[in-house]
C-alpha cells in the first residue's frame, strides 16, 4: 500500500511542483509583457483549464500526505509527511485567498475598460505564485526525503 500511495503522491506533488514552477519561469514573464487589455484577455484563457485541475490536484496531494503521516512508523518520516501536508496546505491557502481573488477580479475585468488608471494585479499576483512555488517545491522535497528513509 505505501508503495502504489506513495507513488502516487510522488507523482502527483511532483506535477503540482512542476506546473506551478512553469508558470513562475514561462507565464509570469509573459504576463508582465503584455499590454494590459492583452494581458487580461489572456490571463483568462489561460486561466481556464489551471482552475479546474490545480485544486483537486493540491487537495489530494495533501490528503495523502497527512495519511502517510499518520500511518508512517518512524519519526523522521512522520515529520517530513507533515512538513509535505502543510506545505501543501499553505499552496491551498495563498491560492484561495491571495491568487484566487486576484483571478477573479481580472475575468471580471472588461479588456476595453482597462485605461491608465488601471490598477495592475500582475506584481501582487507574482508574489504569492512565487510563495506557492517555494511552497510546492518544499512539499516535494520533504515527500523525496520521506520515501527515501521509509523502511
Amino acid at each position: 500500500m505505501f508503495a502504489v500511495l506513495s507513488a502516487l503522491m510522488l507523482g502527483a506533488c511532483g506535477t503540482l511542483a512542476g506546473v506551478l514552477v512553469a508558470v513562475a519561469l514561462g507565464i509570469v514573464p509573459a504576463f508582465r509583457g503584455l499590454p494590459p487589455d492583452q494581458y487580461v484577455r489572456v490571463h483568462r484563457l489561460v486561466g481556464q483549464h489551471y482552475d479546474h485541475v490545480m485544486p483537486p490536484l493540491v487537495i489530494g496531494c495533501t490528503g495523502v500526505d497527512a495519511f502517510l503521516a499518520a500511518e508512517a512508523s518512524g519519526g523522521a518520516e512522520v515529520t517530513l509527511f507533515t512538513a509535505a501536508a502543510l506545505a501543501q496546505l499553505g499552496v491551498s491557502l495563498v491560492s484561495q485567498f491571495a491568487n484566487v481573488p486576484i483571478n477573479r477580479v481580472v475575468k471580471s475585468t472588461d479588456p476595453l475598460s482597462v485605461g491608465p488608471g488601471w490598477e495592475d494585479p500582475r506584481g501582487r499576483w507574482a508574489h504569492w505564485h512565487l510563495l506557492r512555488t517555494v511552497l510546492a517545491l518544499g512539499a516535494l522535497t520533504a515527500n523525496i526525503a520521506a520515501v527515501a528513509i521509509h523502511r
